[in-house]
């Protein structure tokens, strides 16, 4: 068992579970237990393979899929183009799904593996009609472009404000 972090509600540790690499997510005595939320988000989620599969849950750990891959800051070192466009299509299949995650401004929150963008840490997120994962995730990592219009597009006809996005970040960038 190795930690690879620690939050402030928590530690996560890289573990061998039945011969392959899992991570456990161990709640700290006495915090407010979020683990049950995230079990339920990542149960729900399990189907779009865009968050890790969930093992094992318990009271105050959580043993879930380990994602293997670049962080969202380092793939964007290597192209920016192509980690935005992957990330943007996270966060997109997350609004789709009505599941607004809350946190996607931190860059350790987005895997990029070599089959697709990943999505990790659900203990914030919440169930919506409107999550604002793109809204978040432009606001973050897109404000040094022009997409004023493509935002309030996206407001109103999300399928359509996301395809105006990802074809700014195409032409600009």
């Amino acid at each position: 068992m190795q930690k690879i972090f620690e939050g402030n509600r928590g530690e996560i540790y890289l573990i061998d579970y039945y011969g392959r690499p899992a991570v456990l997510k161990k709640l700290r005595p006495g915090k407010r237990n979020t683990l049950t939320n995230e079990a339920k988000i990542l149960r729900y989620l399990e189907p779009l393979k865009i968050a890790p599969k969930l093992y094992e849950a318990g009271e105050a750990y959580l043993i879930m899929e380990y994602i293997e891959g670049k962080s969202l800051k380092e793939a964007l070192q290597q192209s920016r183009k192509s980690a935005l466009l992957a990330a943007l299509e996270a966060a997109y299949i997350l609004d789709r799904a009505g599941v607004y995650h809350r946190q996607l401004g931190r860059y350790y929150h987005f895997i990029l593996t070599p089959q697709r963008m990943r999505v990790v840490d659900f203990e914030r997120a919440t169930m919506s009609a409107h999550p604002r994962n793109v809204l978040q995730f432009v606001g973050y990592y897109l404000r040094d472009l022009p997409l004023q219009d493509a935002v309030q597009l996206y407001k109103r006809h999300r399928q359509a404000g996301y395809h105006k996005i990802v074809e700014a970040i195409r032409d600009v960038l």
